[in-house]
């Protein structure tokens, strides 16, 4: 492989013994994660320099190749300067409670007084453990003005500047911010591109591809290919084409083409699943896509799943539980779903994330509504819809939960004229968008509408438009509502 400053930034600051073996072993890699396996496999079959060891931990983390760390731990766990390393690899693959461990092994470093490049790398990761669970752990502001203060004071730390951005904007999506988000991305893929940290420069091209899929998908996707070309050429970590093929799911599930989606989240999942990599973000969406698809069931399966992956990440288990209720409720068990909710509104309280807030609130109006309360459901599901338009970064729950409230107010409705303001700007946004699964969602309403006050001229022009969309635009979804509705012709 050609050099890349993922691995070169060190180089200035590292024993020249050190640097030889990583220099060597990078031009013998076909690739990144070639070289992390290498390198992995050297340490392991011969005695080598600590240091050495040390980078070969650091860069299967950036790989996030486990199995290699896991080869390494067995014969190196025993030095100190390894243990914040080791210990926050196995937080990452589900023993959170080793987050305390880093900071207490990266503080016994600090204390040898280490160069200080070692010493911003031990400080960074007691930053980066509280991160982990932020908003729950609130990080140190003294440990982030270290950070700030020694990457300003020499310029050669400038590559660290990416990882610190990239952090950031992971806080400012907890705290609801999208534009202080993309600001934070931006400035973390300037850093990264400055200094030739390809790894981090496909990691930000991906995430901000995921910020601006809500915003201008056509943009995203040519981020998305972007990002692929780094990762075909000179990374192939298989995270990297899982996160680029998730994204893409986004891009179907934008439009309404769920059952594309789901077939590209299964496939992120096999991936993952096979580099031994957790898949809780692709399972919780398969949750929502399949709720939304109406394969109920599946849908209960995939947030169960989710749950049991986002173990790791206890932050997120709050979603996890509210896509169980869905699931739940749609399945018309509803003594189960509130039992899920009243359990678990404490815990979406304290949380601190309005994207949790958000789901709480959507879930309690779909029972409200289960109930009859159409009023108090649509107040609650509106609430949910207006945290993520304010958010601005989820457009798919956006058109999930503005679809659930066009259903709500046209099962409100006691007249003969029924009126549904939101089914109106989902028809808009879906016409205007090319949102072709939402249109059809759209004509699945409006079928439901002539039903209900027995408007067959109606019903027979919505249900030769929805047959012509399902077959035009391929969305098997839209089937069984088709069948459904020309039954009742």
């Amino acid at each position: 492989m050609d050099p890349i400053g993922t691995i070169t930034c060190y180089f200035p600051f590292i024993e020249e013994d050190t640097k030889n073996v990583l220099e060597e072993i990078m031009l013998e890699a076909s690739d990144y994660y070639d070289f992390t396996d290498r390198l992995g496999e050297f340490v392991v079959n011969n005695e080598s320099p600590i240091m050495v060891v040390y980078f070969a931990i650091h860069h299967s983390i950036l790989a996030l190749n486990y199995k290699v760390i896991d080869m390494i731990r067995e014969k190196y766990e025993q030095h100190l300067v390894l243990g914040p390393n080791l210990f926050i690899s196995s937080a990452f693959q589900g023993t959170v409670e080793d987050l305390k461990k880093v900071h207490e092994l990266a503080d016994a470093v600090l204390a040898t007084d280490p160069p200080e490049w070692l010493a911003l790398e031990m400080t960074f990761m007691k930053f980066e453990a509280d991160m982990r669970n932020y908003p729950t752990t609130i990080y140190q502001e003294s440990v982030m003005d270290t950070i700030r203060r020694m990457i300003d004071e020499n310029p050669d730390f400038g590559y660290y500047d990416a990882c610190l951005y990239d952090y950031l904007a992971i806080r400012a999506h907890a705290d609801g911010d999208s534009e202080e988000r993309l600001r934070c991305v931006n400035k973390a893929l300037r850093a990264a591109e400055k200094f030739d940290e390809q790894v981090r420069v496909a990691h930000m091209l991906i995430r901000k591809a995921g910020i601006l899929m809500s915003r201008d998908p056509e943009e995203a996707r040519a981020l998305l290919e972007r990002a692929y070309k780094i990762v075909e050429t000179s990374l192939c970590i298989p995270s990297n084409y899982a996160d680029i093929i998730y994204n893409l799911s986004l891009y179907d599930a934008i439009r309404g083409d769920f059952d594309s989606a789901i077939k590209r989240l299964l496939d992120v999942v096999t991936i993952r699943e096979r580099a031994g990599l957790n898949f809780g973000n692709a399972s919780n969406l398969l949750a929502m896509l399949y709720n939304v698809a109406g394969d109920y069931e599946s849908g209960l399966e995939w947030a169960c799943m989710s749950e049991v992956q986002f173990k790791s990440r206890p932050y997120l288990l709050n979603r996890a539980v509210l896509n169980q209720a869905w699931a739940l409720i749609l399945l018309k068990r509803i003594t189960e779903a509130q039992v899920l909710i009243d359990v678990n509104r404490e815990s979406v309280m304290k949380s601190g994330d309005e994207s949790h807030l958000a789901w709480l609130h959507f879930v309690t109006g779909l029972i409200e509504a289960e109930h009859g309360n159409f009023s108090l459901a649509a107040s609650s599901v509106e609430q949910a819809l207006r945290i993520y338009e304010r958010q601005g970064t989820a457009l798919v729950t956006e058109l999930i939960f503005l679809h659930q409230l066009a259903k709500i107010e046209v099962m409100a409705c006691e007249s003969d004229e029924i009126v549904s303001p939101s089914l109106a700007i989902l028809e808009d946004k879906a016409i205007s968008g090319n949102l072709s699964g939402y249109l059809g969602q759209v004509l699945v309403l409006k079928g439901e509408i002539a039903i209900m006050t027995g408007d067959e001229a109606l019903l027979k022009d919505v249900t030769n438009q929805l047959q012509s969309l399902a077959e035009n635009e391929n969305l098997p979804f839209l089937k069984p509502h088709f069948e459904r509705l020309i039954s009742n012709l």
